[in-house]
């Protein structure tokens, strides 16, 4: 009788498990490649709720960054986010009669800016006969911005939380420096006419130019175009255009109230400016339009999101 009978011997259960890890290699190896990969080659504004994990994979914090990313990567609901924009407008009125008063020249209204420098072609006015060039400064600075904020969103993605929360503190954060710049006296509240021109105005003008420009690249994101939050003219002409002006009740022409809101809030804002010009001086001015960029910088972060 032969000494060894019947089939081969069957395989151990430690057998077939390392038959089933070998099957199984190429998705390891996979997965193995996803947890070597940097943030570098995962781009962020596509990759909403990949957390690099490497060295953390059995870190108790990982589920509350995902968390985390899901929330200020996700996109808000613009339903009611033309009230920040209001409040923008406001902020605009304030700044535009602050830096007038003070400067003799706009931060926001490039409207005026433009005036200014075409009168400089012809060495006008008599009194600030430097004066287009701050204004062509405050211009400059402006357009700059606006690449900036655009291009910036667009990257980030334009309805982001995180987007939104970036744009509007990066805005604060210009406003604070210019408030501080004038708390400390390093740049002058007031205008020095036997000056041509001072320099360090002009790096609070364009600070402030600058951040201008966050708001009204928000206001084009969120879709709310009838709220520009720096200019008027436009605003009011589209007000009587509407022909549904008059239309009741209030709730049924959005776009009536909004622009109607805007303009009140940036005329609102201008007197405010006057009184603060008046009793309490440049400074205090700045730091209340820090304070209300701070507030709707806060406020996204609690923004509902989109369903």
């Amino acid at each position: 009788m032969p000494m060894f009978q019947g089939s081969l011997p069957t395989k151990t259960p430690a057998m077939e498990l390392t038959d089933l890890d070998l099957s199984r290699g190429s998705s390891f190896s996979n997965f193995d490649d996803v947890e070597r990969q940097t943030p570098d080659t995962i781009p962020f504004a596509k990759s909403p709720k990949f957390s690099n994990t490497k060295g953390n994979l059995f870190d108790r914090d990982l589920p509350l960054r995902y968390a985390l990313d899901d929330y200020f990567l996700s996109e808000i609901d613009t339903a009611w986010s033309d009230l920040p924009l209001i409040g923008c407008g406001y902020v605009s009125g304030l700044i535009d009669a602050l830096s007038y008063n003070a400067w003799g020249n706009f931060s926001n209204m490039h409207t005026g800016n433009t005036i200014f420098i075409a009168l400089g072609v012809s060495g006008k006015p008599d009194s600030q006969p430097m004066l287009w060039l701050k204004a062509l400064i405050a211009v400059s600075v402006f357009i700059v911005g606006n690449v900036f904020f655009v291009y910036g969103s667009r990257y980030l993605g334009t309805l982001r939380r995180f987007t939104l929360i970036m744009s509007f503190a990066i805005q604060t954060a210009l406003l604070l420096g210019a408030a501080i710049l004038v708390q400390k006296r390093i740049v002058s509240p007031t205008l020095d006419r036997q000056i041509p021109i001072d320099w360090l105005q002009v790096l609070a003008i364009s600070m402030i130019a600058f951040q201008a420009a966050g708001q009204i690249v928000a206001s084009r994101f969120l879709a709310f175009s009838e709220i520009p939050t720096v200019v008027l003219t436009v605003m009011v002409c589209d007000l009587f255009v509407d022909t549904e002006l008059y239309r009741r009740p209030w709730s049924s022409n959005p776009k009536r109230n909004r622009r109607l809101g805007a303009l009140l809030s940036h005329f609102l804002g201008a007197v405010t400016a006057g009184g603060m010009a008046k009793e309490t001086g440049l400074a205090s001015g700045l730091w209340l339009a820090t304070a209300l960029k701070a507030c709707i910088t806060l406020g996204w972060f609690v923004w509902r999101r989109k369903d």
